[in-house]
């Protein structure tokens, strides 16, 4: 629901209904300075609907206690948002926004770095592992080391810097929260591991001396098909991160 229709509803003198979409909208954004105003609001309208059945009460004192509380629920309606984590049922009243369908986008954000974190240290953990059994020379494993950084120093970099600049981001309401669809979160935990276990098997054959019959046609076989690979998934991996860590 948009603020601008709560404003409608407002200029209609639909009083009650906007007290409670206010009132909820406060809850849901967890605004609790904003939540204890609206319920002295929603007090004082209930003491004015009482005292305006009775009859006790003079009819300008009435209205100038009305005027009164619409001044102050406007003045309140400011701190809202234009989108409003609320929706109205067939009877009128409020009620919390339907949570959108996917993964929320801050929990993928979070599991495609720490994923990512680990599988780079994983990588050169198992560089270092066959350089110790003999499988890479020194100069092998620094250069393939050296190969492969600056594809994932890139990755992760923009997911670190998109955590630092939101870093004092407060947390969206679930209505609100942007989420990831399905689609997205799928082929993502397609592409990332497969990318990783292709590093890895390339690294492992090489160190067993697989790939060809020499040790210089070996260690070349590998960075041809590390090429390979980065050039296969390393697009699509690369594309991935830019549209979910992209600049806002």
């Amino acid at each position: 629901m948009k603020k601008s229709e709560l404003l409608e509803l407002l200029a209609a003198d639909e009083m009650r209904p906007v007290l409670d979409i206010a009132r909820e909208s406060a809850h849901l954004l967890d605004n609790a300075e904003l939540q204890e105003n609206m319920v002295l609001l929603s007090s004082q309208w209930e003491n004015l609907e009482k005292e305006e059945q009775s009859g006790t009460v003079a009819w300008d004192t009435l209205l100038q206690n009305r005027n009164r509380v619409k001044r102050s629920l406007l003045g309140l309606m400011a701190a809202l948002p234009e989108q409003l984590p609320v929706t109205r049922d067939v009877a009128g009243n409020a009620k919390a926004m339907a949570v959108k369908p996917g993964i929320p986008e801050e929990r993928f954000k979070r599991q495609i770095f720490f994923f990512m974190l680990a599988a780079k240290c994983w990588i050169i953990f198992w560089i270092l592992f066959h350089k110790g059994t003999g499988g890479f020379t020194s100069g092998e494993a620094l250069a393939t080391i050296s190969l492969l950084l600056p594809a994932f120093t890139a990755y992760t970099t923009v997911m670190l810097g998109d955590f630092i600049k939101n870093r004092n981001k407060p947390a969206l309401p679930a209505a609100f929260a942007p989420r990831v669809s399905k689609t997205l979160s799928t082929i993502t935990w397609i592409v990332f591991p497969v990318y990783v276990l292709a590093l890895h098997w390339i690294i492992g054959e090489k160190a067993a001396g697989t790939l060809a019959d020499n040790p210089q046609a070996n260690y070349e076989s590998m960075t041809g098909w590390l090429a390979v690979v980065e050039s296969a998934f390393g697009i699509y991996v690369g594309q991935i991160i830019s549209e979910v860590f992209k600049n806002e």
